[in-house]
């Protein structure tokens, strides 16, 4: 008897050794409105650093009820804009959860050295992701900005930071099909095209190239 209770105090341990039991995970897909309306801090930040603790997890049921595991991830970044809330320090570090295993589709996954909008939330002490896995955050390719003009809103002043060229802005670092898709999914394709029509050159330049053949190349470039 003594022996089985030992075997079933090692399997216990194997099972959820390490993993941690602070907050749930925030598991859920949001779309751009549900991010903007769900996060109280919304901040434009170059990500430091950032590190994924696979000896800290944590133990919660996926959507069918079987065990997964999470995994800590903590992101450090340089705050240059704040969009919404208020942060009194910079660099300042926030975290996420990733499960284990094959991933596909996207992610809540920003690298190192690259500018994101970041939606963002507290816990407690904590600043977290406002939501796990799901992408929280979205890739800005128009460099620095010192200011940013927030007429009109969030998603407008969002999307015009992605299409409008900052204090360092590199024609070939920038993304234009990346962010003309996610300005459309902000303010609608339309307006989004409307952004690109009073941009910098270089900007409408890559615009025409992805719309060429298309009716909306006519009204970008002029032909």
């Amino acid at each position: 008897m003594k022996r089985f209770l030992v075997s079933q105090m090692l399997l216990a341990f194997l099972m959820f050794g390490g993993c941690s039991h602070g907050p749930r995970v925030a598991y859920g897909h949001l779309t751009y409105s549900e991010l903007i309306e769900q996060s109280p801090i919304v901040v434009v930040g170059l990500v430091e650093h950032k590190e994924t603790y696979w000896k800290e997890r944590k133990r919660q049921g996926s959507e069918n009820g079987l065990p997964i595991f999470w995994y800590h991830v903590e992101v450090r970044i340089e705050v240059e804009n704040m969009l919404r809330g208020d942060l009194s320090a910079s660099p300042v570090d926030y975290t996420y959860w990733v499960p284990a295993g094959a991933k596909a589709g996207e992610w809540n996954s920003p690298r190192e050295g690259a500018r994101y909008v970041h939606f963002l939330r507290r816990e407690g002490a904590e600043l977290r992701s406002v939501v796990d896995f799901w992408p929280s955050s979205i890739r800005v390719t128009t460099g620095r900005h010192g200011t940013l003009d927030q007429a009109g809103g969030l998603p407008q002043a969002i999307a015009r930071l992605l299409l409008q060229p900052g204090e360092d802005f590199d024609a070939e670092r920038f993304d234009i099909i990346q962010a003309l898709g996610h300005a459309s999914l902000l303010v609608g394709e339309p307006a989004a095209l409307a952004l690109v029509q009073r941009s910098d050159p270089r900007i409408r330049t890559q615009a025409c190239e992805v719309f060429k053949g298309r009716p909306e190349a006519d009204r970008l470039c002029g032909e």
